[in-house]
């Protein structure tokens, strides 16, 4: 009997050695098929989801954009316009992927970057542009439409400020990245006291209020201060004695630069110090 099941299970090892070595297809594990069309900016789609996994749609469905594992977003987004799909995506690899290392942008970028026309909200007024959202594994950027090449300078760097806002958003959501413990502990204790005229005696620079405003949206308030404005522009403002009574702006400006240079070789303030 021994001698049986030994030449069994031999006969058995033979045939998987001339089986043929069973390998994934080409949609294996795949959510989504790059290209998705014929554009200039698909060799450049491309070249980005083989360094970092991203996908980078131009066309998408309102699951692809609202699905966030848990939930469903309230509000929508559209495709891109195929004449600005090159356009958009200059916009966010000129304006933020180009000055981050790439080990930070391994470690933030989500699994989707939808390129859409628009990213629309709804109140009681109906629909309102919202220009950028993200989910856990979506980041849209709402530009892909004749906005940006119409844009006055001073008006990019503002919207390079958004941007980063967002993205550090998402990042901060996926814990990619986290708020330094020391700019937590410069943070007002209770921010629901907060308002337009005592907001910078406490170091926030945010202007949102109410259940709104948290430790998040400082913080990230913060990003978007650095990055769309340069040094001497934020000694003439916000570091003024006058505007930063007690120091506080500055103070927890250095921690966010210092800590982000240090720990993720991140250099802020040179984005913000682009023309």
């Amino acid at each position: 009997m021994r001698s049986y099941l030994f030449i069994i299970l031999a006969l058995a090892m033979m045939a998987c050695q001339k089986e043929a070595k069973l390998t994934p297809g080409d949609d294996y594990d795949s959510p989504y098929k790059l290209p998705q069309g014929n554009t200039v900016a698909d060799d450049t789609i491309m070249s980005i989801h083989a360094k970092f996994g991203t996908y980078i749609l131009y066309r998408f469905s309102q699951a692809d954009y609202a699905y966030d594992y848990s939930r469903m977003r309230q509000d929508s987004a559209f495709n891109a316009n195929p004449a600005y799909i090159d356009t958009a995506l200059n916009f966010f690899r000129n304006q933020l992927m180009a000055y981050y290392p790439d080990s930070f942008l391994h470690k933030t970028m989500p699994l989707k970057v939808l390129l859409a026309s628009r990213v629309t909200a709804v109140n009681s007024s109906g629909n309102i542009p919202i220009g950028f959202a993200s989910t856990a594994s979506m980041f849209a950027i709402g530009w892909a439409d004749s906005t940006l090449v119409r844009l006055t300078p001073q008006e990019t760097r503002k919207l390079r400020g958004q941007l980063h806002h967002y993205y550090w958003e998402r990042a901060y959501r996926t814990r990619s990245i986290e708020i330094p413990s020391a700019f937590v502990q410069l943070s007002p204790t209770e921010y629901g006291t907060l308002n337009l005229q005592n907001r910078y005696q406490f170091g926030v620079v945010a202007d949102v209020f109410g259940s709104a405003l948290n430790m998040a949206e400082d913080f990230m308030s913060y990003i978007d201060m650095i990055t769309c404005h340069s040094t001497a522009e934020l000694e003439a403002d916000y570091f003024r004695p006058d505007i930063d009574t007690k120091g506080l702006i500055r103070q927890k400006y250095n921690v966010i630069i210092n800590y982000y240079k240090t720990e993720y070789g991140v250099d802020l303030q040179a984005i913000g110090d682009l023309p």
